[in-house]
């Protein structure tokens, strides 16, 4: 996936690489190096998560929907 130049915001919807598959969540909170990403139930299920929630470096996602 190429490097998004820009930081995602609250409310963001981010697409993303983890374990060579492409992942989308919403963003609910932006950090100095990274964002947490509320992800949907099946896809924390997928990945093997108890809560469906990640962290995302910046520059390691792309934001396909804006607030």
């Amino acid at each position: 996936m190429k490097n998004s130049l820009q930081t995602a915001s609250i409310g963001d919807i981010v697409l993303f690489d983890r374990r060579e598959n492409q992942y989308k969540g919403k963003v609910f909170q932006v950090r100095e190096n990274s964002v947490l990403v509320e992800l949907s139930k099946e896809a924390a299920t997928t990945l093997g998560y108890e809560m469906p929630n990640t962290v995302v470096r910046h520059g390691k996602y792309m934001i396909i929907s804006g607030v």
